[in-house]
């Protein structure tokens, strides 16, 4: 079934104010010169009817310019944009312009496009437009890369006197583009002084003052290579300038030249001076070197002659008077008087431990502990070596590892201890005050002369590993007077702490839990302890006698010394006043005064002459 209906006709009207293109108007004939101004583009903004849309903001106009890249329709990140230009008259109203608009520096092909921002974010762009930018007129003439400032000279040697080679010189305009492809003439190089009164100048091979290269397409090629004259005249030690001036035909201006400065060295004059230089450099090394070695034989004159009056005050320190003469013998004999007397004082008789130590056949191995320290004090060294009499025989060593060695050696019947089983927290500071001096405050005055036992022991040798052992064996153990200061000092110890054993002068011995009396708390006369007893130190006189007698001898190497770096500086000095040093001094001055006139030849100022030629070989061989 077909059913019949109305028909609607709808005529839909295109938008006069939607903008659908822009339309770009401009003088396509004219090229694009690089740095020369653009035409003038006048843009309209056209709606969907055709029509030119009016009071738009110029503002939302903008002309937009990058390099082509391998995609025209791309945009570019580095891109140039221009604004409008202002409205010269009413009649511009409908139409934005944009003039002169400088055309880019650089040569190649480019992209233009205008743009007119519809909103915020809606753009609406024109056509690209190509444009190739092309050279500006030639202002001057460059090479590709500039040459290092050359030094020749006349030499007979090819490569010391070429200026250049495989130069390549362009025409280029204002902005270093190479121009003039269609141009052709030529190159005339010459060589000119920068002092306009200067009119020895250097020549070209040949005895030329003028060398020419043919210009093609815009480029001039320099392949052989340009060479001044064998004995070319010029002056030497100056700066010249190698002048490339084109000459084109076609133009009526002329262009900017390229000038190459260069030095000029005269070989003969030069090797004079080198000469000169040389071995007036050799002379004065030496007399520096002469200098220097009487400076530090001064000084060590200086240091000798303190040195001495150092030990010689020491000496005075020690009541030892020396004598203004005969210094020397003087000193030999009183070292040796002082030898005899230290031996006198050693010979003397004192307490020795007679118990046989243990061989010391391994160095983990310490001794036994009756030999390990010394006492000074008979009285408390009988006593502590009683108080210690079960330890006497013990032999210490530094590994259990020794200890066990000695145990199976001697079958368990010798006593070892090795320190590396001993728990070290729980030793005693040897820098702790006595148990009545507590933060420097004292709690209350003892009487018999309380001291650690510890304190009375000296050691020979190994001072650590013997504080140590006689740090487990004696801990805080005090020796006092006798037994009443023995036992005034412990109650009044209890009363603010622990009060560690006291040993007495007299032999007498009150435990740590407090425990006195009887004969284990009784120490048997000296002679009882059959040699188990802390032998003596060497008396201090003996030390005393020591330390005079290597002062002494500090002092008689001092003097010695003192009297040879004297001898040898007079000597020195002497033979500076020889006739043979007499006669290079005046060689010396004579070979300045010649290397001055020569200088003056070369017309060199001192400074110049210093740093051109102190090495002439640098700029050229010699042949």
């Amino acid at each position: 079934i077909v059913l019949d209906c109305l028909v609607i006709t709808i005529n839909v009207l295109p938008d006069p104010e939607k903008p659908v293109r822009l339309n770009v108007k401009y003088d396509k004939s004219p090229s694009f010169p690089a740095g020369g101004t653009f035409p003038d583009f006048m843009v309209s903004v056209l709606s969907e009817d055709d029509t030119i849309i009016k009071n738009i903001n110029p503002a939302r106009i903008s002309m937009k310019m990058w390099g082509a890249q391998n995609s025209r329709i791309r945009t570019p990140i580095d891109v140039t944009t221009f604004s409008c230009s202002k409205v010269k008259d009413d009649k511009e109203d409908s139409f934005f312009f944009f003039r002169d608009k400088m055309v880019p520096e650089r040569v190649g092909t480019y992209v233009i496009q205008f743009t007119f921002a519809m909103d915020k974010t809606n753009m609406l762009n024109s056509e690209q437009i190509i444009v190739e930018v092309v050279p500006n007129d030639p202002v001057r003439l460059l090479p590709d890369s500039l040459p290092a400032t050359p030094a020749v000279s006349n030499v007979r040697a090819l490569t010391s006197r070429t200026l250049v080679k495989d130069l390549y010189l362009h025409l280029m305009d204002e902005y270093n583009n190479h121009t003039g492809l269609d141009l052709v003439g030529r190159v005339i190089a010459k060589i000119k002084s920068p002092n306009e009164e200067d009119i020895e100048l250097p020549q070209f091979q040949g005895k030329v003052n003028t060398v020419e290269f043919p210009l093609e397409c815009g480029s001039a090629e320099i392949v052989s290579n340009l060479v001044l004259a064998e004995d070319s005249p010029g002056r030497d030690s100056t700066e010249y300038i190698l002048v490339f001036e084109p000459h084109l035909p076609a133009l009526k201006k002329p262009l900017e030249p390229y000038c190459l400065s260069f030095m000029f060295y005269n070989v003969c004059m030069l090797i004079s001076k080198d000469q000169l230089s040389k071995s007036i450099d050799l002379y004065k090394k030496m007399f520096d070197t002469t200098n220097q070695l009487v400076a530090e034989m001064k000084c060590q004159v200086k240091e000798a002659e303190a040195r001495e009056a150092v030990l010689k005050n020491e000496l005075k320190k020690h009541q030892i008077e020396l004598p203004q003469t005969n210094i020397l013998q003087y000193v030999d004999s009183l070292i040796k008087k002082k030898m005899l007397e230290q031996e006198g004082v050693m010979k003397q008789p004192r307490r020795t431990c007679t118990l046989p130590n243990y061989p010391k056949g391994n160095q983990d191995i310490l001794g036994k502990i009756a030999h390990l320290a010394q006492i000074e004090d008979n009285e408390a060294a009988k006593v502590i070596s009683w108080h210690l009499a079960s330890d006497m025989d013990c032999v210490v060593t530094l590994t259990t590892e020794a200890a066990r060695s000695i145990f199976d050696e001697t079958q368990g019947r010798q006593q070892v201890l090795p320190l590396d089983s001993i728990y070290k927290k729980t030793l005693p500071d040897w820098s702790r005050p006595l148990p009545h001096l507590k933060n420097g405050r004292t709690f209350f005055r003892p009487i018999g002369n309380p001291v650690f036992a510890r304190d009375l022991l000296t050691f020979p040798d190994n001072i650590e590993y013997c504080q140590t052992v006689f740090g487990m064996l004696l801990g805080d153990t005090i020796i006092i007077d006798n037994l009443d200061a023995a036992n005034h000092y412990r109650k009044e110890v209890v009363k603010i702490t622990h009060c560690p054993t006291l040993l007495t002068r007299e032999g007498d011995r009150i435990r740590s839990n407090g425990k006195f009396g009887g004969l284990q708390n009784k120490a048997p006369p000296m002679d009882k302890l059959r040699g188990m007893v802390f032998g003596a130190p060497m008396p201090k006189l003996y030390s005393t006698f020591s330390g005079q007698i290597d002062l002494l001898q500090q002092y008689r190497a001092a003097v010695i010394k003192l009297e040879n770096v004297n001898k040898d500086l007079d000597l020195h000095l002497q033979s500076l006043n020889t006739p043979e040093m007499q006669k290079k001094k005046q060689e010396l001055a004579e070979q300045e005064k010649s290397l001055k006139i020569v200088k003056q030849k070369l017309g060199m100022t001192p400074a110049l002459s210093d740093k051109v030629f102190s090495d002439s070989n640098h700029y050229f061989p010699i042949i």
